[in-house]
Order: structure tokens, then sequence, then C-alpha cells
């Protein structure tokens, strides 16, 4: 009735005219409070604002929580306002009354026997309290019916983070390891006196806590059977098709252009971005991605080659380490928009596909430490110690992770959703393994090879002894032939061949494939041929990649004719090379001191339509750039780096060092120091570069500026450059007569605690010319040449004396 007068003034006022009724405006003042829906057009005090309701799902439209604010305020003015006299005084509405807030924090065990709800203000409201469902170890006596629940920790951390709503308390509290705590903060509103009390009551502001009897047990045994209100229910439901409706949406995405990749209709960058994008908006959400979403996402990641952004997006979807091991982590993906937001870690989105996925990246990574015990977890074999680290024991379930309630339903129906780790994922592992090209790999591969159950085996003997186990497939024997041929264990490689044979299984080009990268790994070129030769009598299509494989070896042992012989052979077999393919050609030639044909072979790639295409990647110019810099033309290096650019083909810093070196070796020091400023991050090589370009160059400053910084902690040269470049310095400076920068040099070399080499002093003698070349006389003193002579001896009495000083031994 209210409202309904209220409009009616309003319109009066549109045709009469504004009034002056003073009674009438305290009258339409006293309505708004006792609503308490500020209209958006009018400056209302912000405190009245938390009427609306913050379950809401994060990322949603102004517009759409706009009308959720609408209903929910209806519902408190229905269910609760209404009853209070229309004519109340201001001064019992909430926001006139004074509170003393008092904060407190629990740690609990699950369950924790508190139910719950979305209060009308904005907080998490403790409905009720059931001390039976709750763990024997909680003590929830200080916890009082009307607290706030305001902050939850976090379970990779001690950090604290706040609660806006029933559903993100849920998520937060299901989504940790089987007995590990929470930790609650909790607040306590208490009015100043009775009277307030009673005005607060009267006005609406507490009954909702007893009016919700129903409520989310979080983390409780026993379900609720209290009926939830009508329209908390409605805007929960929304909010939860809401965050489907965006996981949909994100999956449609992932898959539409994960396809267009394989497709080869995008670049890698490309589904890249997407990734990054998707991630970045579940962020800004702060959605907890199920487990679909999330082996989409680590499926991009690793396809791109990017196994850290997987096992990061890993760690902050589930919570749990990556690297299989119990211990906690506190990977966060936190919104970059919107502080407070991120992705919330959810257990449910751990399964069979997303740790699939994860060993994957420890594959990619070739960290096969990671990957055995991230298998170990998989299975809930926390006995497995794996590089002094023990294995966690994962929860193997579905939907039901982290849901207790959801798991002993599927129990008592009779139904099992744990998975079961297949032989993909052992063959995963024993990749990971045989990439790290160590013994530890090996030997982590052998154990795994064994473990599994040989294909002879009928299922009957199966289910009586090794039910549980995976069987042994085709690529499991490739793997290992891979892991010893890498090992050098060729003998084994050819055992582990024919017991693949032996077992019933067929090769295929893999398996030929890996058995010629054995033999080529040994040294033994003519063998990888062999086999080559034989796949095509055994009816195995051999592809560029065992191609490739053989003509390394021939390039490695400078047998670039027989190379190019077979590089003829696979086009007219059908098989066209690669960039791989020239590269190594290219490589052999330089190798064998023939920059020349080197050249020539690019010019003819780059003139051939059919193979322009390959040779425009940055590894063949670059190649191109280090023949034509041996050549000692160093305008033909800079003018196929001006090709290479003009093709859109970006240099790289093998690039910049091989046309440095060609600037260099033609006496062009001042184009070498150009291209050395150019490089924003140099490594070892450009940077012992970039040192003989200042000692040509006169600047012995900036030559020792570079080498004291690598003496003093930064370490991108080797020891081993660091030495070279201090011996170019002392013979660079002898050979301009300046012995000052040369003892400086010298000095500083031994007092970094390196010790002066047969190189170095071979380096001084020839520098001051001090023996004559083979057939050519001594000088004679002369007046014109006694003070080069002299500041030579007194040179040489210096490297003496020095080397005395540190009591080292002068050879030679």
């Amino acid at each position: 009735e209210s409202v309904k007068k209220r409009r009616q003034r309003r319109r009066r006022r549109r045709t009469d005219g504004p009034h002056s009724n003073q009674q009438e405006q305290e009258q339409d003042e006293q309505e708004r409070n006792i609503h308490q829906r500020p209209l958006p057009h009018r400056k209302t005090d912000r405190r009245r604002r938390t009427i609306v309701l913050r379950s809401m799902t994060a990322g949603a439209s102004r517009t759409r929580g706009r009308r959720q604010y609408v209903r929910v305020s209806r519902f408190v003015l229905g269910g609760t306002v209404a009853a209070a006299s229309a004519a109340a005084a201001p001064s019992t509405s909430a926001a006139a009354i004074s509170k003393d807030i008092t904060e407190f924090e629990l740690t609990l065990s699950r369950p924790l026997g508190i139910n719950v709800e979305d209060g009308p203000d904005g907080y998490v409201i403790v409905t009720a309290l059931n001390e039976t469902a709750s763990s024997p170890s909680n003590d929830i006596s200080a916890v009082g019916i009307g607290d706030r629940i305001v902050a939850v920790d976090s379970s990779l951390g001690n950090q604290m983070w706040p609660v806006s709503n029933v559903a993100g308390l849920v998520s937060a509290c299901t989504s940790r390891l089987p007995g590990q705590t929470v930790s609650l903060r909790f607040e306590r509103v208490e009015l100043a006196d009775d009277d307030e009390r009673d005005g607060v009551a009267a006005a609406g502001g507490v009954p909702y806590a007893t009016a919700t009897e129903a409520a989310a047990a979080v983390g409780s045994d026993a379900p609720s059977s209290s009926l939830q209100p009508a329209n908390l229910a409605a805007v929960r439901a929304e909010g939860a098709q809401t965050r489907q409706a965006l996981l949909s949406r994100c999956r449609d995405v992932l898959q539409k252009y994960t396809a267009q990749y394989k497709a080869q209709e995008v670049t890698p960058k490309v589904l890249l971005t997407v990734a990054d994008k998707i991630v970045a908006a579940l962020a800004d959400s702060s959605v907890s991605p199920d487990a679909a979403t999330l082996n989409l996402l680590m499926n991009a990641y690793v396809t791109c080659g990017k196994a850290e952004d997987a096992i990061r997006t890993f760690e902050a979807s589930t919570g749990v380490s990556a690297d299989g091991s119990s211990r906690p982590t506190d990977t966060v993906i936190e919104s970059k928009t919107k502080p407070g937001y991120r992705i919330m870690p959810n257990l449910s989105a751990l399964n069979l596909y997303t740790a699939t996925n994860l060993l994957r990246a420890h594959s990619s990574r070739r960290d096969g430490f990671a990957a055995r015990r991230v298998l170990a977890a998989m299975e809930g074999r926390e006995d497995v110690v794996v590089n002094g680290i023990r294995a966690a024991s994962w929860p193997r379930g579905g939907e039901s992770v982290g849901d207790e309630d959801a798991a002993a339903a599927a129990a008592a129906a009779g139904k099992s959703d744990n998975w079961v780790t297949d032989t993909r994922c052992y063959n995963i592992v024993l990749a990971a393994a045989s990439k790290m090209k160590s013994s530890s790999g090996l030997k982590i591969a052998s154990d795994i090879f064994d473990s599994m159950v040989d294909p002879k085996m009928s299922k009957e003997e199966w289910a009586a002894s090794a039910a549980g186990r995976p069987f042994r497939d085709a690529v499991t024997y490739n793997s290992m032939i891979a892991a010893y041929g890498r090992a050098g264990r060729i003998q084994d490689a050819m055992d582990m061949f024919r017991a693949l044979k032996s077992c019933g299984l067929e090769p295929d080009k893999f398996t030929y494939t890996s058995l010629i990268k054995a033999k080529v790994e040994s040294g033994d070129v003519d063998d990888a041929k062999s086999i080559l030769d034989s796949m095509e009598s055994k009816g195995v299509e051999a592809d560029v990649f065992a191609y490739n494989s053989v003509i390394k070896g021939l390039c490695d042992k400078y047998r670039w004719y027989e190379a190019k012989e077979l590089v003829t052979e696979m086009e007219w077999n059908g098989v066209r090379p690669d960039s791989y393919t020239y590269g190594m050609l290219m490589n052999g030639l330089i190798k064998a001191g023939k920059p020349g044909p080197a050249l020539t072979l690019f010019e003819t790639a780059c003139a051939d339509p059919r193979t322009i295409n390959i040779a425009q990647n940055v590894q063949i110019y670059t190649t191109a750039v280090t023949a034509a810099s041996m050549m000692g033309d160093h305008a033909r290096a800079l003018g196929l780096v001006s090709r290479m650019v003009g093709s859109g083909v970006k240099p790289n810093l093998k690039t910049f060092t091989s046309l440095m070196g060609g600037c260099l070796s033609s006496g062009k020091t001042s184009y070498a120091l150009d291209i050395f400023g150019k490089i924003s991050e140099p490594d070892g090589y450009a940077l012992e570069l970039g040192i003989r370009a200042f000692c040509d160059s006169g600047d012995f400053a900036s030559a020792t500026s570079l080498l004291t910084e690598q003496r003093d902690g930064r370490r991108e040269m080797s020891g081993k450059q660091i030495m070279s470049s201090y011996d170019y310095t002392i013979s660079s400076a002898l050979k301009q007569r300046n012995y000052q920068v040369a003892r400086d040099a010298l000095t500083e070399l031994i007092n970094s605690g390196y010790i002066p080499s047969k190189k170095t002093f071979r380096a001084i003698i020839d520098a001051l010319s001090l023996v004559p070349k083979r057939g050519q006389m001594r000088p004679q003193l002369t007046d014109d040449n006694r003070g080069e002579a002299e500041g030579a001896f007194d040179f040489m009495i210096f490297v003496l004396d020095s080397m005395e000083q540190r009591k080292l031994p002068v050879v030679g």
C-alpha cells in the first residue's frame, strides 16, 4: 500500500509541480529507509547497498546483477520488512545502529559441522551448528548462530582469502587433500543494547538467520533435509548456470582453435594467445575450471611448447603439487584487472586426462623424476621415492573428488568412478625418462618397463596376478629402444627390437626410426643405412625422420657426398626433404670446410619453387650467414641478413653472432660493434665476440669492464670463454704496445683464481714477437727499437714475478 501511495504522489508532482508538504517528504524518506533499496540515480549511503546479494557469479553483467538485486529486495520486503510497522522511525534502520564487531579464527577438520547460508547483507551467515556431524577433534563451541564467515585460508599456503558467498566457501573447503585442516575467520556483530536489538529485529535486520533453518552443510557428512528460500535457490541456480555457460564457452573456443591448429590453419602463437585469454577470463571471474576445461587448456599449452604454463595452470586449478610430491603449492593465478580475484582451486579438476597432460608437460621438459612421481601419485603409491622425494597419494575419482557424499553415493550404488592409469601414462613416463640421457633416467625407464605386463600374457593370467598393471605395446618397446640408443647400449636396443617381434607385435616406422637413431648415436652409420634400406623390403614406408637420422650420421662423418645422394633418393621415393634436411647438409659442408658449396645449396633451395618455403626459416638463413662469414665475405653476410628480414624471418642470437664473426674476420670492427649493440641479451659466445671487437678497436676499458662483470657474478660466459677472452685482451694490448692494459689484465686473471695456461704464454710470446718465425733472422737492437724491446723485457719480468708471487710454475 505504501508503495502504491508513493507512486501516486510522484504522478501528482509531475502534473502539479513540486509540492511543499513537509509531511509527505518525511514519509517518502521513511519508506525509502524501510525498503533499503537506493535508486540508481540518487546519492545514497554506500552502506545501504549491502542489500545486494553478493553470491552472484563473478563476471556477470551489471544489468544481470541489478535484476537479481531487485528480486532479492522484494523477497526481503515481503518476508520480513512487511511485518514491521510502516511508520517505523528512520533511527531503527540497520545503517543507524551502533555495532561492535569481534573477529576470531578457528582451525577445524572436515567435516566441520557448521551450516551456513548467504545473508541479505552480502555475508555468509552461520545458521546452525551440528556437533554430532562435526569431526571429533573440532571445538565449535565458540561459534554462534548469526556469526559471519569472512575469510578462509588458502589450501596452497597460509594466506587468508575473503569469502563472499556459500559457493566460494564450499569450493575452498572441499578443494583440499584428505586430512588437511581448514582455517576460518569469523566476525561477530554485537549491538549496543537490547533496545537496539529489538529495533533491528522489528526492522528486519536479523530475522534472516532465524528464518533460514535450511543451510548448506559445509564439509558435513549429514545432508540437510530443510528447504532453502526459493529466491536464493533461484539465484544460486542462475549462478551455477552462468559458471557452466562460461566454462562451456571456454571449451568451445579451445576446441575450435585446437582443431584449426591441427589443420595448420592457425599458428602456435594464436593458440597460445587463446589459452592465455581464457585463463585470464577464469581468473577475472574467480571460477574453478572443471576437468574438461583444464584438460583442453593444458593440452593447448603442451602443444605450443609451453609446458611450464601447463604445470602452473594445473597447480592453480587443482591445488596439488605438479611434481607428484605432497609438498604444499603456493601457485596462484590472480586476475590482472580485479584485485582479489583468482582461479579457485578445486580438486574435482584432477582426473585421468588432466593428470595425463601433466605427464606430457613433464616429458616435454625431460623431467623423468617428476613424471615418475606423478605416475605414483596417480596410483596412490606413497611408498615410491624418486630422487629423494616421496610421492603423494592423489584421490582417484571423477566428479566426486573432494565430495565425500558423492563418493559414498557412488560406492553405495555399486559404481566406481576411480580412474586407472593406462598404457599411455606409462609410455609417457618412459619417454620422459629416456629423454634425460642419464643413468638415472635409464633406470626409471627400465623399472617402468619391467612393471608392465608382457603382451603374451592371457587375460585370465593378468586378472589373477597382474590386475591393474597395463600391457606393453609397440610404443613401449620403441621408447625403450630409444632409451638404450641414447645411452649407447646398442646391443640392448637390438635385444629389445627382437623382443618386440617375439611377443607378436609388428615393428612400425617409429620402431625402425628409433633403431636407426640408436645406430647413428653409436657411430655405426653403415648399419643405420642398412636398416633404412631394409624398411622397404619389410613393407614399412620410411618417413623424413628416418632419412634425416641417416643424413645426420653421414654429415657428422663428413660423408656429405653420400648424404646428398641420400637426399636425391628420398625425393625419388616421394619423401620431401624439410628444413632440417637442408640444414644438416649445409652444416655438413661447413664442417668439411666447404662454405662455398653450402651457400650454393642454399641459393639452389631458394631458387626452386618446391623448396623455397623450406629455406625461409631462421636456422637455414643463419647457416648461410655462417658460411659467408667463414669465407670472409661480410658484405654477403650482411646481404643475407637483409634478405632474411625482408622475408619476414626474424634473426636470432646465433644469426647475430655469426654475422659478428664474419665482420671480425674481415676486419670490419665497427660493423661488429654495431651488431653487438643490437643484442639485448647476449650469451657467452656473443660476449666473447664483443670483447674481441672492443680490443680490436682499442677500447680496452669496455673489454675489461665486460670481463670484470663476468668475474664478479654474472656468469653468461663459461670459464673457458673467460680465460680465452683474457688471453685475447692481453695479446691485443701487447700488439698495440699498451703494456699497462696487459699488466692489469694478467693481474686480474691471476687474482680471479685462474691459472695462466700454455696458450696464454704462447699468446704473449707471439704478440711480442720474441721468437722469430722460421727462416727469419732476429732483428738487431737499434736506437729505434730499443724502447720497444725494453718495454717487452719489463713485461716479461713482470710475468715471471707475478707467477712467483702465486707460487705457480712456468713451463716452456
